[in-house]
């Protein structure tokens, strides 16, 4: 069952949860109520691993949350009508004895008031307006509607912000708040439910992703180098195993270094992460680029085909998965955690420019990478590397200051207690 974070004022969250349980959707409702809209930020970064969809109580909140959020398919706001006003203004009409004047208002948008106006074909006199963003603090609104009452132009506020309201309120400034109504409640409601629909639909489709070791043939020359090779397979297989593992899939080679995995696009799109660890670790066992194509369908067939135009795109563009949607539609793939990988993306163009720039070969620079990463140290000397890698020292001291070169590598200090001779360069990878 898909789980539906609602986020706003406690009041209004409230009415979200009655209204929806009313509904029957066949979702669990999570509350997440702020006191400060600003707020917002926090409860997603907090919270988002929890929650499967959002409803945010307004613009604002919504547009917090955008900002921390990179599929926003998976938002939906209630977005207020001039029904809100209208209640805003008759609660002020019927408590200050104001014929819709003389009062302060803060909206997102001089239009809803004037269409409000517009529709009860009333020209008011003497209000005064603030537009707002959710760059503006609320202090400034407060202050906003304090200066018109103090000078006493004003006999009351009305406001979109609970905070705003509760604070006026203390303040002794006869306020009412822009709420939405039940009717805009349940509208939003229903929009979510068949946005649920829609990912359900979504997320059964049928998804292909499409793995190619990029010349693994020729990287093997000579027929002593067939067992070489025959290992290498090997090892890749039980590389993309374990991700067709993760993605409850099944894994069918296609050829010599040819893959392909069939899932889900629904566990497909939660394993993005993975799928690019996954490509790591192949670039690191081969030493070879990697092209990834992800192709969604309806049929094995569709989605097939659109894995294998994707792998075109991919070996095209170097440093991309490249997904191809049921309808054609050609995305790049994007991790939404990618500052919990704690290793480079090696298929990376930009990675792969800096090498070529410093003429360093990416095997080498992988080599260096893998034993520091099975080794678990975090620096290393020159020596160190040549003798774990077998190579000469001379060499090696040459690729490793050329790393620093590249901005790969970096020089953190000297050995502390130098057995005989000149203390050692301590190097450390910079990913």
């Amino acid at each position: 069952m898909l789980r539906v974070g609602v986020v706003g004022p406690q009041s209004t969250v409230e009415r979200i949860l009655h209204i929806g349980q009313g509904l029957h959707l066949d979702v669990i409702f999570l509350t997440y109520p702020y006191e400060k809209v600003r707020e917002t930020e926090d409860l997603i970064k907090n919270n988002h691993n929890k929650v499967d969809f959002w409803i945010f109580s307004g613009r604002i909140s919504y547009n917090i949350a955008c900002k921390e959020v990179k599929n926003k398919e998976h938002l939906i706001f209630i977005d207020h009508t001039e029904a809100g006003i209208f209640k805003g203004l008759i609660e002020f009409e019927y408590q200050t004895s104001s014929c819709f004047d003389h009062f302060s208002i803060d909206e997102i948008s001089k239009s809803h008031l004037e269409t409000a106006f517009n529709q009860l074909s009333i020209k008011p006199e003497n209000i005064f307006l603030k537009t707002f963003s959710e760059d503006t603090s609320t202090k400034e609104l407060i202050r906003f509607h304090h200066h018109y009452w103090k000078n006493g132009e004003t006999k009351g506020a009305i406001t979109c912000y609970e905070e705003v309201y509760l604070q006026l309120k203390k303040m002794g400034i006869p306020s009412f708040r822009i709420s939405t109504s039940d009717i805009e409640i349940m509208h939003t409601l229903n929009i979510l439910s068949e946005k649920i629909k829609t990912f359900y639909f979504r997320d059964s489709q049928v998804a292909v992703q499409v793995f190619e070791m990029v010349n693994l043939e020729s990287h093997f020359k000579g027929s002593k180098q067939t067992y070489q090779l025959q290992s290498m397979e090997l090892k890749l297989k039980e590389i993309l195993l374990h991700l067709s593992e993760h993605l409850n899939g099944s894994l069918i080679e296609k050829g010599l270094g040819r893959y392909l995995i069939f899932s889900s696009r629904g566990d497909s799109e939660r394993e993005i992460q993975k799928i690019e660890e996954t490509v790591n670790k192949l670039i690191l066992e081969s030493g070879l680029k990697v092209g990834v194509g992800i192709g969604y369908g309806e049929t094995v067939f569709s989605a097939e085909l659109n894995a294998n135009n994707a792998l075109i795109q991919s070996k095209e563009r170097v440093g991309s998965i490249i997904i191809v949607q049921e309808n054609g539609e050609i995305v790049e793939a994007e991790s939404e955690n990618t500052e919990t990988i704690d290793f480079p993306y090696f298929n990376d163009k930009n990675f792969r420019n800096k090498l070529k720039k410093a003429k360093i070969n990416i095997k080498h620079y992988i080599e260096i990478f893998a034993f520091i990463k099975k080794s678990g140290v975090k620096d290393f000397t020159v020596k160190d590397i040549s003798i774990q890698l077998s190579k000469d020292e001379r060499n090696t001291r040459r690729l490793i200051e050329n790393l620093c070169d590249a901005g790969l590598a970096d020089c953190i200090g000297l050995e502390p207690y130098p057995t005989r001779g000149r203390p050692r360069r301590i190097y450390k990878l910079i990913y």
